[in-house]
């Protein structure tokens, strides 16, 4: 998993951003997870690539702004993929509710063609993840997003 979301990723970044500096024009969809901004018990691992690849590509964005090319850091919510099987989170309620891949990658698309920094798939989820959790204590955070990731 680090080596996909944290190595990879930064490889594959790299060698497609140099054409699109050079050529002054681009855009670059990396996926995140709605993960990245929290702590992640049960799942740690998980949640600490993932913030990565949103500091990654919001740093990335910031580089490469001034060469006309963009970078978006897509953080959707739950998705309903093989992750859930191959994560072992089957009976975790937030995947109850999880959105299809097609929305998910339409979302991100749009998101990117408008040159968006970071897209959520779910308004509720970003506003509560950008203007409530940074206010609310770490402890609280952490006993928040434990409790999401449990079975029931």
């Amino acid at each position: 998993m680090m080596q996909l979301n944290m190595i990879t990723l930064s490889s594959l970044t790299h060698y497609y951003l140099s054409g699109m500096v050079e050529r002054k024009r681009g855009k670059v969809l990396n996926i995140s997870s709605t993960a990245s901004f929290l702590p992640g018990p049960l799942q740690a691992v998980y949640y600490a690539t993932k913030a990565y690849v949103t500091s990654f590509s919001q740093a990335v964005a910031e580089e490469v702004a001034e060469y006309n090319v963009t970078v978006t850091a897509l953080c959707p919510g739950p998705v309903a993929t093989g992750f859930i099987e191959a994560a072992n989170l089957e009976g975790v309620e937030v995947f109850d509710k999880a959105k299809t891949p097609e929305s998910v990658a339409l979302c991100g698309y749009k998101a990117m063609e408008r040159g968006q920094l970071i897209a959520f798939n779910e308004l509720a989820l970003g506003f509560m993840l950008n203007w409530i959790v940074p206010f609310l204590p770490r402890k609280i955070v952490l006993k928040i997003s434990r409790k999401t990731m449990e079975k029931k």
